[in-house]
């Protein structure tokens, strides 16, 4: 479960700092690249359901 979790925060460009600790840089290119991959998946999402389609 745990995995899982430190996967989907490093999937929104969380970085492991240290034990569990995950830190996130605002000034990061790599965290408006993630934003806006996640923007683009979450109105694909919405569409699918609009539709009745998964």
């Amino acid at each position: 479960m745990n995995t899982k979790i430190a996967q989907g925060w490093q999937s929104l460009g969380f970085r492991l700092y240290r034990d569990n600790v995950y830190l996130l840089s605002p000034a990061s290119q790599d965290l408006e690249e993630r934003r806006g991959a996640l923007r683009g998946w979450l109105a694909e999402l919405g569409a699918s359901w609009r539709t009745g389609t998964s």
